[in-house]
């Protein structure tokens, strides 16, 4: 998905983090019932522009998040340019997840609120993405709970 590299630069300076992938949809109830998984609706992505749905395996836990533009933002570009599949990684990475981006000489956007709380977008890469979200902290959502999240 981010074949140039972020990723793993991502994931070297802010070490170990559990990952969630985002998919995305123009259609939520569409993609969750051609996923044949159980779901509910989690907090919108602020950054991406992104109205969410956690998809759940078969334990109950999160596998995936699917995203539906709620705005002409970046998941709209994404779905424009390469249509639906997998847009974004979700990285659960703790508090001082940003300030270790930073000094691994990253860029990072403003911190707003996402499906699984307060979050940065990862700016090194296209508008169009894909899309890499750090996630500082949790927004006090059961969706933000990281023991949710399938490793």
């Amino acid at each position: 998905m981010t074949g140039d590299g972020r990723l793993d630069r991502v994931r070297g300076a802010v070490g170990a983090a559990r990952e969630v992938v985002g998919w995305a949809t123009v259609d939520l109830e569409r993609a969750q019932r051609d996923l044949g998984a159980g779901g509910e609706p989690a907090p919108d992505d602020v950054l991406l522009g992104a109205r969410c749905r956690l998809v759940h395996g078969s334990a109950g836990a999160a596998r995936a998040i699917l995203l539906e533009p709620s705005t002409e933002g970046r998941l709209a570009a994404t779905l424009a340019r390469h249509g639906e599949g997998p847009a974004a990684r979700y990285l659960l990475a703790g508090t001082d997840a940003a300030e270790r981006l930073r000094a691994a000489g990253l860029r990072m956007s403003t911190a707003a609120d996402g499906p699984f709380g307060r979050q940065r977008l990862v700016l090194d890469g296209p508008r169009w993405g894909p899309h890499i979200a750090i996630v500082d902290g949790p927004s006090g959502s059961a969706a933000s709970a990281p023991a949710t999240i399938d490793p």
